[in-house]
């Protein structure tokens, strides 16, 4: 990985490790409808971009690293991401052309074919490649020898085998699959092997019984089991890192020019380094093995894909060592490649034909042990497929990487500076063990762009999780504050409290880890959230006329105002505080029957996705004007109302159009982030707690009080109302009635009458349909969250009484509550309001 200069570093808390034997197999993870795109990289900012998202890898995982201009790149885009990857597409003039439209159906194809017997018509599992190797050494006593070369985090041996027709050779070292989802390598590794034991061929008859072969066919076991039993993309090691990331890229972890360059320090990212060299048990036993190894003068280390034939080094492009030798070999290996099958193979030093990449085993080799030959194949293909070559490409590749062996090797006898290494002795190092998590922004203002595509959620599940323990506290908001496409619907604030979190089909083999690893109590409430999103949006239930057995987006919301303004034009009067961030107006009604009336303001969806919110909002202010029950005319007439169903109409119409599951605004927060949470950016004791300073956070709180346009209008507006009694603010969901304020459980102001005005309004909502509501502070009945609407109004207002909904439900359904529901909610909270201005006026508030 490049390393970028970027404009703001936010760096999380240090994690605790916990180091623990393999974990129980979980789910395997799925990618279908995941696309994978292609990208050719025209321009610093394109460059600039990716090498964000690679860093800040939220529902993206690259299949090639963006490290220059003029290259090209694949990346995996989940389906939730496909709108705000279509938006970035735009923005950047990135020209992506859809490569795969369907990760699941290349995956399902490449894991096809296996036969009972070993061979090479199919990828296999390690305990097969185990189990062939055994019995090679069964069948070849004379001249195939069990190796052990290493051990695993896991507890697994990396296996291998020595294959020695006499003494006195000179020895060759073969290792596959140090990166795991490399699959071809270990087939690549062991048709070789099986052609060294079994071709009749003179040439490779000359290479087989004239070397010692040390072969390694997976030198990455617990990770390449990881790729076929939970995640197919899995690239490291599986070691623990902290609460929440596995795994170190075990070639980046070599102690040669250890984290010179192209590595990372986060853990979660594929090319962690480790916290020292040589910090996994597997990099380090498997480089003890090979520093005994006498006579070494060839090492041939195998990944995919590129089609490359690399050199020494990877921490510069300085022509160090024998160079110029080796380049000359690998251009005639290279040649030799070509002539099977065509392909074509780039020849030259890490550095200088794909990027600055320190740490590698091959590195290593020629850097402390001297080997005199040692070459990096980049196998087969050149993007197409990369990492999920189809299993008909083993044998083509491995005839032709074969034949470029030989040649490295006839050629290598004639090399001036061929002088085999005697064996080392290389001393045990201890690993230190530092974790850091780094989330990564950059501060940028870029204008947004039409999105084409709606964000999809099928098969993504909900889970909700009963927090225990402050062990799962602590990974739960390390999740929330490095999700790579998880979701919080409720923020992991405190022990004894429940939360709900979206599960991506990518992330099912991870969450089965920590569900064991941590005891996590998670129960499944919805098994395909796209299912659910659709029920609540289907055509079928909205009515040519405006109504409540639908949801409506803003155009219809503001229609239907406007309708009123005509229908009651001595009652209704219209208001528009203002424009948002993409020039949406923000509308609103003043419902008014008489003069010297004291002022009631109900505020709705200033988060964007609770849309039962707006829909509350709008059955009340039709009751305040169409209802004959006494009760509602009496508070109907004796208060001026003022409604703003869609204080977020940039955000809601987002959620109509693009991602239902948008919170936030529409700002350009930094290149890859858009968005504040509209209820985190009030000016009083803002980033006081409960908020975010990471801009692609849900509760990013903005740069400044106020940053955003919409709250900056809300509240002058809000400002002006001299005869304010009581605001009325509209969420979803838990079925909470909170009072202020958020940045603190001190009972504050006049907080046990509000107490008490909200406890009999919320017995009264429980009367009509059995609805149970808690009431209490926002920091005492949820969590601390700091610079929401209801303290500013009551802090720096001084408004008597002061409240924020919570509504309908506890979570089955969550912010996509189905329409049936928006009636029986919005009578509910009528009924509860009626209570709060009755019981307001009987303590003199009104």
């Amino acid at each position: 990985m490049a390393s970028i200069s970027v404009a703001a570093v936010f760096v999380c808390c240090l994690l605790a490790a916990f180091f623990s034997p393999a974990l129980v197999q979980g789910e395997m993870a799925r990618y279908d409808n995941y696309r994978v795109y292609k990208l050719n990289i025209e321009s610093v900012d394109q460059l600039q971009l990716l090498q964000l998202i690679e860093q800040h890898s939220d529902g993206y995982t690259f299949l090639s690293d963006p490290v220059h201009l003029n290259t090209t790149v694949k990346l995996v885009v989940a389906p939730h991401k496909v709108a705000e990857f279509g938006e970035f597409n735009q923005r950047f003039s990135l020209k992506a052309e859809i490569a795969f439209e369907n990760l699941q159906a290349l995956i399902d194809r490449q894991l096809r074919g296996r036969r009972e017997t070993f061979g090479w018509t199919a990828y296999h599992p390690l305990e097969d490649i185990n189990a062939w190797l055994d019995t090679l050494i069964q069948q070849y006593p004379d001249v195939v020898s069990p190796i052990v070369a290493g051990e695993t985090y896991e507890g697994r041996q990396i296996r291998g085998v020595k294959v020695s027709y006499k003494q006195g050779n000179s020895a060759v070292f073969m290792e596959g699959t140090i990166h795991s989802r490399e699959w071809i390598s270990a087939a690549t590794v062991t048709w070789v092997l099986n052609e060294l034991l079994t071709s009749e061929d003179v040439s490779v008859r000359n290479i087989a019984e004239n070397y010692d072969w040390y072969v390694v066919p997976v030198a990455n076991p617990d990770g390449y089991v990881y790729t076929h039993t939970t995640t197919r993309l899995w690239r490291k090691t599986r070691s623990r890192q902290n609460v929440l990331c596995y795994g170190v890229d075990p070639n980046r972890n070599w102690d040669y020019k250890f984290n010179q360059g192209g590595t990372s320090t986060i853990p979660c990212s594929d090319t962690f380094s480790g916290a020292s060299p040589f910090s996994e048990i597997e990099t380090r036993t498997l480089s003890e093995y090979i520093a005994t190894i006498p006579n070494l003068s060839t090492y041939l280390d195998f990944h995919s894909s590129g089609q490359l034939l690399m050199i020494p080094y990877g921490h510069t492009q300085e022509p160090l060592d024998n160079y110029y030798e080796l380049m000359e070999i690998g251009t005639k290996a290279a040649a030799k490649l070509q002539e099977r099958h065509g392909s074509v193979y780039q020849v030259g030093n890490i550095a200088e034909i794909i990027y600055v990449a320190s740490g590698s085993s091959l590195d290593w080799v020629k850097g402390t042990l001297q080997t005199p030959l040692t070459f990096a194949y980049e196998l087969r293909d050149t993007g197409e497929y990369g990492f999920l070559l189809p299993p008909e490409q083993i044998i083509p590749t491995a005839e032709e990487t074969l034949d470029s062996i030989i040649v490295i090797l006839e050629e290598g006898k004639a090399m001036a500076s061929f002088k085999p290494r005697k064996a080392l002795s290389v001393p045990w190092t201890t690993p230190i063990f530092t974790m850091k998590l780094l989330l990564v922004c950059l501060a940028c203002a870029l204008f947004g762009a039409t999105v084409a595509e709606k964000a999809r959620y099928d098969n993504y599940r909900v889970y909700r999780i009963r927090v225990q323990t402050d062990r799962q506290l602590e990974l739960l908001q390390a999740i929330e504050q490095y999700p790579d496409g998880y979701q919080f619907w409720s923020a992991p604030a405190k022990v004894g409290t429940e939360v709900l979190l979206v599960v991506p089909p990518h992330k099912r083999g991870h969450f089965s880890d920590i569900r064991a690893q941590y005891a996590l109590r998670a129960e499944l409430q919805t098994a395909n959230l796209q299912e659910q999103i659709d029920l609540e949006s289907r055509p079928s239930l909205r009515k040519e006329t405006f109504g409540w057995t639908a949801y409506y987006n803003t155009d219809a919301i503001y229609a239907w105002l406007d309708s009123l303004v005509a229908s009651y034009p001595s009652v209704v009067s219209p208001l528009n505080i203002g424009n948002s961030f993409e020039g949406r107006p923000i509308k609103g009604v003043k419902v008014s029957y008489k003069a010297g009336n004291k002022a009631v303001f109900m505020e709705g969806l200033i988060h964007a996705r609770e849309w039962v919110s707006g829909a509350t909002v709008t059955w009340v202010l039709n009751e305040l004007l169409t209802s004959s029950d006494p009760k509602v005319r009496q508070i109907a007439e004796n208060y001026d109302w003022y409604f703003f169903p869609v204080t977020n109409p940039d955000g809601y119409e987002y959620t109509h159009t693009t991602d239902r599951q948008w919170r936030k605004t529409r700002s350009q927060s930094s290149i890859l982030c858009r968005g504040a949470d509209p209820n985190r950016n009030w000016g009083y004791n803002f980033m006081q707690g409960g908020a975010s300073s990471v801009p692609c956070s849900d509760t990013f709180a903005g740069a400044s009080p106020f940053s955003e346009i919409e709250t900056r209008q809300l509240s002058d507006f809000i400002a002006t109302l001299d005869n304010l009694s009581t605001y009325l603010a509209f969420h979803s969901f838990s079925q909470l009635l909170l009072v202020p304020y958020g940045h603190t459980t001190a009972r504050l102001d006049n907080y046990d009458e509000t107490i008490a005005i909200g406890t009999k309004a919320i017995n009264k909502l429980q009367q009509r349909y059995g609805t149970t509501y808690r009431i209490g502070n926002i920091a005492e009945a949820i969590y601390v969250a700091s610079g929401g609407s209801v303290d500013w109004v009551k802090g720096v207002l001084r408004t008597p009484l002061v409240y924020a909904y919570e509504l309908r439900d506890l979570g089955r359904f969550g912010f996509v509550l189905p329409p049936e529901q928006i009636i029986p909610t919005a009578e509910e909270t009528l009924d509860s309001i009626i209570v709060i201005l009755e019981e307001g006026a009987n303590y003199g508030y009104h």
